[in-house]
């Protein structure tokens, strides 16, 4: 990581855009620029998270290729609350929507 008079080169080319532009599609989904032979898709996200647009994104793209994707949008503001909060009623819906979603994908996508 370059430093300049005690400036992040690297943080300060992200903030302003500048940033390396060929991040790999594993690292980031929603820079995935081929979506076709994707396998379907389901995920959940907070509204205030830092994923939320991204995730989107991804989704969004993935369905306009024809692949099965959905996404439940949940009122939250923190990364991970399903797993950093499992008793709060939020992430118990996720963890249960995750579940039928998992479900019906191993009865429909999985190959044999």
């Amino acid at each position: 990581m370059r430093k300049t008079a005690g400036i992040d080169v690297t943080h300060v080319s992200i903030k302003w855009g500048r940033a390396k532009t060929d991040v790999s599609p594993y690292a980031s989904p929603a820079r995935q620029t081929d979506y076709r032979d994707l396998p379907p898709a389901y995920t959940f996200v907070g509204t205030g998270e830092p994923f939320f647009a991204e995730t989107k994104t991804y989704i969004e793209n993935l369905k306009k290729c024809g692949i099965p994707a959905r996404i439940d949008i949940y009122d939250m503001n923190m990364h991970a609350f399903d797993m950093l909060r499992p008793g709060w009623e939020v992430s118990k819906r996720a963890a249960h929507r995750f579940n039928e979603e998992f479900y019906y994908a191993s009865e429909h996508y999985f190959a044999e």
